[in-house]
């Protein structure tokens, strides 16, 4: 499944990790009334917190159970559990393939809000509630010629790269790893990541990938462009360059579960993530991007119509995950 844009061809259209007194993370879900809502988060409190405790001043009469999962996969797999009989009524945080690979677990249901994101799902099963981009980065103590700073993925499959090598994190343990990666794959095709490989200093994960750019052990590596404009803002010697042949991206997300007890309840909540209050919290407060085409990028990022992105299939890229990472790993295996 692909999702759909309004911002024109070849431009973006799309990363989430209680309140006090009103969320709890081990709450009784499935309670009869229509005033309760039982959240399945896969985000961390920095992210819920300051958005639900908007939400609970703007609809006091509905009270949030918040149960708190370590992922995406985790809250599926309890939602699939429980597919007979659900005991959760909405989903938040996780990126939109993962739920396109769970469409049969959620309701496919349109909201008002949908109409303002600038990532839609045409079957309506996720509804955007952050967007979070890839970017190279680049040591500019380490590569101080911008003239040969790369601007493309392919500019970094070049033989004899003149950045040196690349930071890359394994993309079995690097969720932003797999995405650059399926990002290469739908850009350039397999042949392109045999030749990446060969510039790629692999690494065991995302945080090492980060600090090896940021400490100067390598010219060039990848980077969440969150984390990347937070330390060029506390003065790290860093600079991002979105490619220009695509961005590599994640569209968070939430969705109704289906056969919720609670459906109004949960529509009114997934509905708020989406509203401009809300996003404007995701903004100021979590210092992520907004999914919406009205509320402007964080300081230090880019607007989203400037940047262009791969339509990288979800449905491939989650049903046929392993298989993408054999491939890869044969790739690494052959470069040596």
């Amino acid at each position: 499944m692909r999702y759909a844009t309004t911002l024109g061809a070849g431009v973006l259209a799309l990363v989430l990790t209680g309140c006090s007194g009103v969320l709890t993370n081990n709450a009784t879900a499935g309670k009869s009334d229509d005033k309760t809502v039982t959240l399945y988060s896969v985000s961390g409190p920095e992210v819920t917190d300051p958005i639900l405790a908007a939400f609970k001043a703007k609809h006091p009469d509905i009270k949030v159970n918040k149960i708190g999962l370590p992922g995406t996969g985790e809250a599926f797999a309890r939602v699939r559990a429980e597919k007979d009989r659900p005991l959760g009524d909405a989903i938040w945080g996780g990126s939109s393939e993962l739920y396109t690979a769970n469409a049969d677990l959620i309701a496919p249901v349109e909201l008002p809000n949908d109409a303002a994101t600038v990532a839609k799902d045409p079957a309506h099963i996720w509804h955007a509630t952050d967007l979070l981009f890839q970017a190279i980065a680049v040591n500019t103590d380490k590569f101080p010629d911008a003239a040969k700073h790369p601007k493309t993925f392919e500019d970094l499959a070049e033989p004899g790269y003149a950045g040196g090598k690349v930071a890359f994190a394994t993309p079995k343990s690097s969720g932003t790893s797999y995405s650059l990666l399926t990002t290469m794959v739908t850009l350039h095709d397999w042949d392109y990541v045999d030749r990446f490989v060969k510039n790629a200093r692999m690494l065991d994960g995302s945080t090492a990938m980060f600090n090896m750019v940021k400490d100067g052990e390598v010219g060039t590596s990848f980077i969440n462009e969150d984390l990347g404009a937070k330390w060029i803002d506390a003065g790290v010697k860093i600079k991002l360059i979105y490619p220009e042949d695509g961005v590599s991206g994640q569209i968070g997300s939430a969705g109704i579960i289906k056969g919720a007890q609670h459906e109004a309840a949960a529509k009114t909540l997934v509905d708020f993530l989406m509203s401009k209050e809300a996003q404007q919290i995701m903004v100021d407060q979590v210092q992520r991007r907004s999914s919406r085409g009205d509320v402007p990028a964080p300081k230090g990022l880019p607007a989203v119509e400037g940047l262009k992105r791969a339509d990288v299939d979800e449905k491939w890229a989650a049903e046929k995950k392993d298989e993408i990472l054999a491939k890869f790993d044969d790739a690494v295996k052959s470069a040596g």
